[in-house]
């Protein structure tokens, strides 16, 4: 498992591009490096791009819940797209649910939407 965070400065958001097999531990770090950079940036827009991930379980399985979030350190303020290649039977990722109120607000799109993403990120003020 590799993934890189880097801020996108042109887009004002932080990017973590991750490779391989995901695990919870892994998700935990490359979440807090994101937070750090993220906060040294006064940044709260996150794109997670999960297209190279390797889905073990289904998208369900990238640990990118809004309790796991939550955990991690991520805070109602902060916005996350998670890009995603195959649905197969999670395809009901995309339609926006009921979250808890302390929970970021968290998006997923297609592998082929990624503007989209980044046009949503940007309605955040």
């Amino acid at each position: 498992m590799q993934y890189t965070v880097n801020f996108i400065e042109n887009e004002k958001v932080i990017g973590v591009k991750i490779n391989g097999r995901l695990n919870f531990k892994i998700a935990e770090q490359y979440s807090k490096e994101a937070l750090k950079l993220a906060r040294q940036n006064d940044c709260t827009k996150f794109l997670l791009d999960h297209t190279e991930t390797t889905m073990q379980g289904g998208s369900n399985q990238i640990h990118a819940s809004g309790e796991e979030l939550q955990q991690f350190g991520f805070k109602n303020t902060d916005r996350i797209a998670v890009i995603i290649t195959n649905l197969g039977d999670d395809s009901n990722l995309l339609d926006p649910i009921n979250q808890n109120s302390r929970w970021s607000t968290l998006k997923y799109f297609y592998s082929d939407s990624i503007k989209n993403a980044f046009d949503w990120l940007a309605e955040a003020k």
